[in-house]
């Protein structure tokens, strides 16, 4: 996943982010702003993404992390949540403000999380799950790396902190990829 862009100002969030993650996560999938860029599913899901309240909880959690990139405003316009697993750093909530999509933002967002990953959990690979009706964004995250890996997951039905389906057959499907190895030093 070379780059051309210099790497995103990302940090981990605090509990004073939580509104604002809530926000960012909703304007890339749920709003009407998400019909705007390429990552919206509103016509599959509606409702919340996330909450203030699950982004406070997941904060304060051992072997989790909310990773943010906060404009010169102050204003997070990309995030992700990253838990920690077995060898492996589970990748969600990963989301860019559709203002900013389409510039790299993706991708120094996705590479600031491996490289959490990589050096605070030694873990090798990332995991994500995927809307299987979002095909645009299933070959996205190829073109990044990740892999099938043939795990197919019902969509949460019945628990609205995760939407409202529009859809009686979504699907969410894993993928992987391998965490990039450190960058060596210049000589």
């Amino acid at each position: 996943m070379p780059s051309s862009h210099p790497p995103l100002p990302v940090r981990p969030a605090t509990v004073d982010d939580a509104e604002a993650v809530a926000d960012l996560v909703h304007s890339a999938y749920r709003s009407e702003e998400s019909r705007r860029g390429w990552t919206t599913e509103a016509d599959l899901v509606g409702g919340q993404r996330a909450d203030a309240a699950m982004v406070r909880h997941v904060v304060g959690l051992e072997g989790h992390v909310v990773l943010v990139a906060v404009g010169v405003d102050g204003v997070p316009y990309a995030c992700c949540h990253l838990e920690q697993r077995d060898g492996a750093a589970y990748l969600g909530m990963f989301a860019v403000r559709p203002g900013r999509q389409g510039r790299g933002v993706g991708r120094g967002m996705l590479r600031a999380a491996e490289a959490f990953a990589r050096e605070r959990w030694g873990a090798t690979t990332l995991e994500i799950t995927v809307l299987d009706h979002r095909p645009e964004l299933l070959a996205w995250y190829e073109r990044c790396g990740f892999t099938p890996t043939g795990e197919r997951h019902r969509f949460p039905y019945g628990d609205d902190r995760f939407g409202v389906p529009r859809r009686p057959d979504l699907t969410l499907l894993g993928m992987t990829k391998p965490v990039e190895p450190a960058a060596a030093p210049a000589v």
